[in-house]
């Protein structure tokens, strides 16, 4: 008798499974509820073409955004606040050809992740909202009080590729078990765990390596 191995479906999430980076989904919320100036939006902007055109790194963008608008904040609030951003029309941030893919993956049995480079206190509520398996993230610890304090920690490439080899031993399955599905060459750490990479609306990087790799793109 065959045995018929786990299959693991791996999502990154920004640029992947929501449209846009969630994060800053969310900060426009909370801008139109009043919490910072539309001007403020220059800084996040100004944080970006830093991160994309002179290196610097997530890690320092995590850093970056985090002592501009989220140091001392209190975590209730602001979880409160993410969970009335997911009911406002979330599903219009869904890009629909990965999300069907989730959709399709979930339906069929696949153990579903999403492995995200955005904080905890967002990823987790739209994992949650997405019914996916379990999910891993940056975080963010807060202090006694429960106000946001620092970064603790940022996930890479690298980490969604070690946790990758980590559910492989746990289910005892293989790599050509897994598909991954990603934006960004950042990720490739990550897609190249996989047996069956996805790239997704790929940056420029990432699209030349996928066409010399013969992977699919979506």
């Amino acid at each position: 008798m065959s045995l018929t191995l786990k299959q693991i479906s791996a999502f990154d999430l920004d640029h992947t499974l929501v449209s846009s980076n969630s994060s800053l989904l969310f900060y426009r919320y909370l801008i139109a509820k009043g919490f910072y100036r539309p001007l403020s939006i220059l800084r996040t902007l100004i944080y970006s073409i830093r991160h994309h055109y002179f290196n610097l790194s997530l890690t320092d963008l995590h850093i970056l955004a985090f002592d501009e608008f989220l140091k001392g904040a209190p975590l209730p609030l602001v979880q409160e606040e993410v969970l009335q951003f997911l009911k406002k029309d979330f599903f219009r941030f869904l890009y629909y050809p990965t999300f069907s893919r989730l959709r399709r993956a979930q339906h069929a049995g696949h153990h579903t992740i999403i492995l995200s480079n955005g904080p905890s206190f967002i990823v987790g509520p739209i994992a949650e909202y997405l019914e996916v398996s379990e999910w891993r993230s940056s975080h963010y610890s807060v202090d006694e009080e429960g106000n946001f304090d620092k970064v603790e920690s940022v996930l890479l490439g690298i980490d969604k590729a070690s946790y990758i080899k980590t559910l492989i031993e746990k289910f005892k399955t293989k790599a050509k078990q897994v598909t991954a599905y990603s934006d960004s060459d950042l990720d490739l750490p990550f897609l190249e765990a996989a047996g069956t990479p996805v790239a997704v609306r790929p940056n420029s990087k990432l699209r030349k390596i996928s066409e010399q790799n013969a992977w699919e793109i979506i």
